[in-house]
């Protein structure tokens, strides 16, 4: 669901920080929500991603930039307080389907063992990860019980709707060269090199990719057709380079061991209808639900006791 509830995902992972049984130098409050409150270490836990990715693009922060990330960030925790807050007084919950459901979609077809070790490389605690993905399970339950009312029909688009916008913005879905390809992951490099040498001699890709990938989601190694090189791991560039029918060297990433084929290849395009409506209706979809939370949140939030302490708010900005 890309609307602004999205926007509250990134705290999926802020929580490690917080949750100590050692008492925080940085408790004190910096805003109260009705009787909860949000301490300052809460929201310094989550600059540093902020940051990181600032400095990434080679961009340095401003006094001014660093106030209103960090009143930004501020309003991202009081909002999800708040919905967090609203769900609990409607006694909204989750069943063990939607847990499991969720739980194995965010695990992206690796198996639960394989999964929390990479989270554990990431510094992040299982019971963490597993609390705050049920807080954003929560979330979104209540949006969709409540702001949107279960109702997908009042957010349909009619296929002249969208063919008006695709036309009057063609610059938009213009896109660079893009390849289809096929991977095998394993998770040690000597298992793939050994597969990448049969491969190599001829072996076939497909029954290579069903007997050996070990991600369930890929076991036949198909992923979504053409992707862009933003779309793909900065690992992966150097396919670029490469002809199809061609056999990747062994690439490593978070995920394991890849062996990637390249099926086809496409130039940059102005992409076809045909081939963005789906995207296309989804994006405009979310706008209009966008809207609709936005007036839904701003109520809420007059019918909520915010209290900021702007004082402490600006020592650390």
């Amino acid at each position: 669901m890309k609307y602004r509830i999205l926007l509250l995902l990134p705290l999926i992972f802020f929580l490690a920080a917080c949750w100590k049984k050692d008492v925080d130098p940085l408790a004190a409050t910096v805003a109260r929500v009705n009787d909860e409150i949000i301490t300052i270490s809460e929201l310094v836990a989550l600059l540093p991603e902020h940051e990181e990715e600032a400095g990434q693009k080679n961009k340095k922060i401003s006094p001014q930039e660093t106030e209103t990330l960090r009143q930004g960030l501020l309003d991202q925790l009081i909002e999800r307080k708040m919905l967090l807050q609203e769900a609990k007084r409607l006694d909204i919950t989750l069943n063990k389907a939607e847990i499991t459901h969720q739980m194995t979609l965010l695990m992206h077809g690796m198996d639960e063992p394989r999964f929390f070790q990479y989270l554990s490389e990431q510094k992040i605690e299982r019971a963490t990860w597993e609390k705050s993905t049920h807080e954003n399970l929560l979330i979104e339950k209540l949006l969709k019980q409540l702001v949107y009312q279960n109702d997908e029909k009042a957010f349909s688009l009619s296929d002249e709707t969208l063919r008006s916008y695709y036309e009057n913005n063609r610059d938009q879905w213009h896109v660079g060269e893009r390849l289809k390809l096929q991977q095998i992951i394993v998770d040690n490099e000597k298992k793939a090199q050994g597969l990448r040498k049969d491969l190599m001699k001829g072996a076939d890709f497909d029954e290579t990719a069903r007997l050996h990938s070990i991600q369930t989601q890929s076991k036949n190694g198909k992923l979504p057709p053409y992707l862009t090189r933003e779309e793909l791991p900065e690992a992966f560039d150097a396919l670029f380079q490469n002809n199809i029918g061609s056999i990747s060297e062994v690439i490593k990433t978070p995920f394991g061991y890849h062996l990637v084929m390249i099926e086809d290849k496409q130039a940059e395009q102005i992409l076809p209808f045909q081939e963005i409506e789906e995207k296309l209706n989804q994006t405009l979809v979310n706008r209009k639900r966008e809207r609709v939370y936005s007036e839904w949140i701003k109520k809420l939030r007059r019918r909520t006791e915010v209290r900021i302490n702007k004082e402490l708010l600006k020592t650390f900005s």
